[in-house]
């Protein structure tokens, strides 16, 4: 059922204003959400706690108009003036902390609501409970209001105007129940983010989640380094669904970690909660991939004082992309709290600094709501359960991050050294194999023989041109896979074999071995001659 075949008739009319509890509140709920897509998730996530278990989302900025449509509960007159004409005095959880369906309630300091001040000026709300015959239908206007100045809006006892409202009770199917809000005359400066991209728009990012649906979605963030790749508008859509209680995607971590992951992926769908925006079922935004690199992951829980925690630390070899999954996300009460923390929660800076690039997780904390400031955004720091999850989560942090450079760094790091290494081998014994042909076998066993590994170092003027029986044996046993092996294990032989030697370097070495086996003619005439390819 649209707004367009609603009732039109009357049976009563009532009018009143929107007001703010104090000039503080009316100056944070004017300046409190970042982006079109704070707003929206504030009122999806009313939605959610009225019990909705479907929010259709109709963004529709040509037509200057957003629609918000959810099956919840509804609300009648009374509530809504209980609720919603005295932002931040919120009553939502005057009779308890969890709606009818058991969801801890997200709601709470009352001024979620007023978020569609920020995205428009006018705002029409239709609502209706099951088993009852009336229909509430309001009309707020924020446009007219947000002209005044603050004495004018300023009521007698302290109370600070945001809006006037009119109302009026139609009739409805006693057997529907759903809240359809609408955002009318919308805001310029929430246009651009809200409008889907054209494809007559020249300078368009090459990257749109626009009409994509979840797989494809899911596909398109994995190959992102940014969210700023993205249009304006999927950058909104992925805020939205990066903090409200959507499922995750399908195919969100990788496969070998799906038993360990599961409960996160059961917890979200137990919500049954689905968010269609334009016409896509909307998912977490989150996506665990190593694009082909290591990966490692650590489950999380624990259980104190003030808190309890359930999360998951997921890292891969490199900067994490997209960079905004880099670092931790805090759920409280299944709505993310702001976006990733990049601090890792105030985590030292200097303490495994590399690593702390290729991380990426989330905890869902219990208790944590005293902690919550004001901007639904960030955390209290002095607040005693953030100090406790904090202290907490360093020590895990910290064991994480040694198995990061464990597993991942130096792992990683000694298998391409390996690779450097088996390339050398192949090379220098191509190498010798050519010298034997055009020089003779002496010299191609000197040179098998800097694959073998020495005691000391001899200075060149007192060598002999011949090897030793032995330094013959030891290069030709090169050849042999199993000494291949042992050659790799051998720190040392390691080390010299990925040695890369300066400039400078190499001339010493050529002017070192000239002087010491060639007469000075021949000397001055190699030293030059080798100088010269050096150049190129």
């Amino acid at each position: 059922m649209s707004g367009d075949s609603l009732p039109v008739v009357a049976s009563k009319k009532f009018d009143g204003k929107i007001r703010v509890a104090a000039r503080v509140i009316d100056f944070l709920s004017s300046g409190l959400y970042q982006s079109p897509g704070s707003c929206l998730k504030e009122l999806i996530n009313n939605s959610y706690d009225a019990d909705a278990t479907l929010v259709t989302v109709s963004v529709k900025p040509d037509a200057d108009f957003v629609a918000i449509e959810d099956d919840g509960g509804g609300m009648t007159r009374e509530q809504f003036v209980r609720h919603f004409a005295n932002v931040a005095e919120s009553h939502k959880r005057d009779d308890g902390e969890r709606t009818l369906k058991q969801r801890e309630k997200i709601g709470k300091i009352g001024i979620g609501f007023i978020a569609a001040n920020e995205l428009c000026d006018e705002m029409e709300i239709y609502s209706t409970c099951e088993g009852s015959s009336d229909l509430l239908h309001v009309t707020i206007d924020f446009g007219e209001i947000r002209s005044r100045s603050f004495g004018e809006r300023r009521s007698a006892n302290g109370t600070v105007e945001k809006g006037d409202y009119h109302g009026e009770i139609l009739t409805a199917d006693p057997a529907e129940h759903y809240t359809r809000i609408y955002l009318k005359r919308l805001r310029e400066s929430a246009r651009e983010s809200l409008v889907s991209p054209s494809p007559a728009l020249q300078d368009m990012p090459t990257h749109t989640l626009y009409g994509k649906k979840p797989e494809s979605a899911r596909n398109e963030i994995a190959s992102l380094k940014t969210f700023s790749d993205l249009d304006q508008y999927s950058q909104t859509r992925s805020a939205v669904a990066l903090n409200v209680p959507v499922p995750y995607s399908k195919d969100w971590a990788p496969l070998e970690y799906k038993d360990l992951l599961e409960e996160f992926s059961q917890r979200a769908k137990n919500l049954d909660f689905t968010v269609v925006y334009d016409g896509v079922r909307l998912e977490k935004p989150i996506v665990l991939t190593g694009n082909g690199r290591e990966t490692l992951l650590r489950t999380l829980e624990y259980e104190g004082k003030h808190i309890r925690v359930r999360g998951y630390l997921f890292a891969r070899h490199g900067a994490y992309r997209p960079v905004e999954l880099n670092g931790i996300l805090i759920r409280i009460r299944e709505a993310a709290v702001g976006e990733y923390d990049r601090s890792l929660l105030g985590y030292p800076n200097a303490v495994y600094q590399l690593f702390q690039n290729w991380v990426s997780g989330e905890l869902y904390v219990d208790g944590l709501d005293e902690a919550l400031n004001i901007d639904r955004r960030t955390l209290r720091e002095v607040e005693p359960s953030y100090v406790e999850l904090r202290s907490w989560f360093k020590d895990e942090l910290t064991t994480f991050l040694k198995e990061v450079r464990d597993k991942l760094y130096s792992t990683r790091s000694q298998e391409r050294n390996s690779d450097r290494a088996r390339t050398q081998i192949k090379n220098v014994k191509a190498l010798s194999e050519r010298v034997r042909k055009e020089v003779g076998q002496v010299a191609a066993d000197a040179i098998t023989e800097t694959l073998t590994p020495r005691q000391g170092r001899t200075p060149a003027s007192r060598q002999t041109p011949e090897l030793p029986i032995a330094g013959v044996e030891a290069a030709a046993a090169v050849a042999t896979p199993e000494s291949i092996t042992d050659l790799l294990r051998n720190p040392q032989a390691l080390k010299r074999l990925n040695r890369r030697y300066s400039l400078i370097e190499m001339l010493e070495i050529a002017v070192e071995v000239a002087q010491d086996v060639l007469p000075d003619e021949h000397s001055a005439k190699f030293i030059a001659e080798f100088a010269r390819r050096l150049r190129g």
